[in-house]
């Protein structure tokens, strides 16, 4: 069985929850008929895992798919069968980020609000080095700041690719100035900054101190959209204990949140301009 969670996987869960719904069985009825197991039935129909398709054939019988549903939930069973080592270090990333990760790959617009640090997809080698330095307790390698830099410059080729994500991202001003790394890293990171601002496919906006209280002070949350009609907007927020998705209410929940900071946030504009000072601040050459 696969670990972890795709588009894809949730998608074959919305395909088979209708049909579950309609045969009148409960979870417990199909693990007795189908013989597989309970947590691979759950896992399937939420979309954190894959089972393998004769497991899934085994289900779909017992609920009564009709020819034309299994045919479309193996199309959807191959589509969801992503191979994770696409992304760098995959083996190395807690379960919830590599999730995040793999949302990001196929994901056609990224919203992220940033409330102390600066976000994973603007960060440079240097700044990314640092906090992995700091964050040893919640990656699974023991020498994590060692490829902390490829894993972002991996994920980072989601803004240059052909077909480039649109990012918008919101970071607070104090993220701007607290010395991750020391001024040198710092120094080049706001220089990064800057440089990504000039891409037509990055916003970058910054919520000044005069902003004041914009509903989400703490950590950082992401929003991701896909371009089939069908597939809900992918949510998580980062706590101190790693990442965490959020269900599809509250992934509407948390994009007002973002919407109503976003109108609170400096132009891009005023934003570069902010950045700009912040960096002379610093005095490095």
């Amino acid at each position: 069985m696969a670990i972890g969670s795709t588009r894809g996987k949730r998608r074959l869960g919305r395909h088979i929850r209708p049909i579950l719904d309609r045969s009148g069985l409960k979870v417990d009825d199909v693990v007795k008929q189908s013989r597989v197991s309970r947590p691979t039935i759950t896992r399937m129909l939420s979309g954190e895992a894959l089972a393998r398709w004769p497991a899934l054939a085994m289900v779909l019988d017992v609920i009564g798919a009709t020819p034309e549903e299994k045919t479309h939930a193996l199309q959807l069973w191959e589509v969801a069968d992503v191979d994770p080592s696409a992304i760098e270090h995959a083996r190395d990333l807690p379960a919830n980020y590599k999730r995040l990760r793999m949302d990001e790959l196929e994901a056609v617009r990224e919203r992220t609000l940033d409330s102390a640090l600066i976000p994973g997809l603007l960060q440079t080698a240097g700044y990314a080095e640092a906090l992995a330095r700091a964050a040893r307790r919640r990656i699974i390698g023991d020498s994590w700041d060692a490829h902390a830099a490829a894993e972002r410059s991996d994920r980072q080729a989601a803004l240059t690719r052909e077909n480039p994500v649109e990012y918008q991202a919101l970071i607070d001003e104090g993220a701007l100035h607290r010395l991750v790394g020391g001024p040198e890293v710092m120094a080049d990171q706001l220089d990064h900054l800057v440089e990504m601002a000039g891409r037509p496919n990055v916003t970058i906006q910054v919520l000044s101190h005069a902003a004041g209280a914009y509903g989400a002070q703490v950590g950082a949350m992401f929003l991701l959209d896909f371009d089939q009609s069908d597939e809900p907007r992918a949510a998580y927020v980062e706590a101190l204990t790693g990442m965490i998705p959020v269900d599809d209410e509250e992934a509407e929940v948390l994009s007002a949140v973002w919407d109503d900071a976003a109108r609170l946030a400096l132009t891009a504009e005023d934003s570069v301009g902010l950045i700009r000072a912040v960096r002379q601040r610093l005095g490095v050459a």
